[in-house]
C-alpha cells in the first residue's frame, strides 16, 4: 500500500483508517491544524496514489481507507472497490 509523503497526508490517512468511512466535511473538523486546501491536497494525492478511496454520495464525498472493501448500490456505479 502506498505510504504518505507529507505530514498532512499522514494525518488524513490516520483519520480515514481510524473510522470505517467519513465525509470530506467531517474530515475537515478532525485535524484542527489543517486548512481546507491542505486537506483537499492530501485527499487528492492519497486518492491518486491508491491509499484512499473517494466516493461521491449525492452532494457529498465519502472517504474510505483503501484496505476496506466496499459494496455500493447499483445507482452508485460502484459495485466493489479493492486496492
Amino acid at each position: 500500500m502506498p505510504q504518505p509523503n507529507s505530514r498532512q497526508e499522514t494525518m488524513v490517512l490516520d483519520i480515514v483508517r481510524s473510522v470505517e468511512s467519513l465525509t470530506i466535511e467531517q474530515a475537515i473538523t478532525l485535524p484542527p491544524d489543517l486548512s481546507w486546501s491542505e486537506l483537499f491536497n492530501a485527499v487528492d494525492t492519497l486518492s491518486r496514489r491508491g491509499a484512499i478511496i473517494l466516493l461521491r454520495r449525492g452532494f457529498e464525498y465519502e472517504l474510505r481507507a483503501c484496505s476496506a472493501s466496499f459494496k455500493g448500490e447499483p445507482s452508485d456505479f460502484v459495485v466493489e472497490t479493492a486496492c
